[in-house]
């Protein structure tokens, strides 16, 4: 073998070498910085996971679009949820409106995007389990979030043009009500805003790395949103406590 050729195997060989090393030393940073977010969502990387959406589907709304709306907040939740559910190993985001979800489906691992006002699969979960925090009527387009142990109202901000500069959300992970070998979550805001900032907040590490959360039990949390520029900004986590959610309200 010439020299030539020698020393291009030479360098043909460490460039493999380098490239495999840089390549194992990402892959190992990633499943370290990741690891919470796979830990959080593993339980969901199943045949039967559902992630349904809200939908305006009303006379008012059909007028404009026939095959229902979806708000700008929920597309951003669904966006942010595909890339923490890819890390758990699921590579295709099993969409479904609520208003399609069947009975059947109702008993998989649920991802519900939207609140109760919006979404009837949040409603039908909600008010079967023990949950402390919930919305308003949706009679009286009541979007305020009641503390039941505190009392306490939390409240959307609106700005002198009347422009929404804070809003809010709840956040829930509990067994799935239909099915108690299963789960849900509920990411649920007052506004499409907070329903955006409640997928984001799962990515990050003060609600992950909660010992409560941290542990695998079920929780409600709330929060709220500063809205700048159309954009969510900053999300400050209120309150999170434990549900028992064996406890639940059947037939309500």
């Amino acid at each position: 073998m010439s020299s030539s050729l020698r020393d291009l195997m030479i360098n043909l060989s460490s460039a493999a070498i380098a490239f495999a090393a840089g390549w194992s030393f990402d892959k190992l940073r990633d499943l370290w910085r990741f690891r919470n977010i796979r830990g959080f969502w593993k339980p969901f990387a199943t045949s039967d996971l559902r992630v349904v959406t809200s939908i305006f589907i009303k006379e008012e709304h059909y007028i404009w679009e026939r095959s229902g709306l979806v708000g700008v907040g929920d597309v951003l939740a669904l966006n942010e949820l595909r890339q923490q559910l890819k890390r758990a190993g699921v590579d295709q985001l099993p969409i479904t409106p609520s208003h399609q979800l069947t009975g059947l489906e109702r008993q998989g691992n649920l991802v519900l995007v939207g609140g109760p006002h919006s979404n009837r699969i949040t409603a039908e979960v909600m008010q079967r389990l023990p949950v402390t925090f919930t919305f308003g009527s949706v009679e009286a387009h009541d979007a305020h979030i009641y503390d039941s142990v505190t009392g306490d109202v939390m409240r959307c901000v609106m700005n002198s043009d009347d422009q929404l500069v804070v809003d809010q959300g709840i956040l829930i992970r509990a067994t799935n009500p239909f099915d108690r070998e299963r789960n849900v979550v509920i990411l649920a805001g007052s506004f499409g805003f907070g329903t955006s900032a409640a997928a984001r907040l799962l990515a990050g590490l003060e609600i992950l790395t909660h010992e409560i959360v941290a542990q695998g039990n079920p929780f409600e949390a709330v929060f709220s949103v500063e809205i700048a520029g159309g954009t969510p900004q900053q999300i400050e986590l209120k309150k999170l406590r434990q549900l028992d959610s064996t406890v639940l309200r059947v037939g309500t």
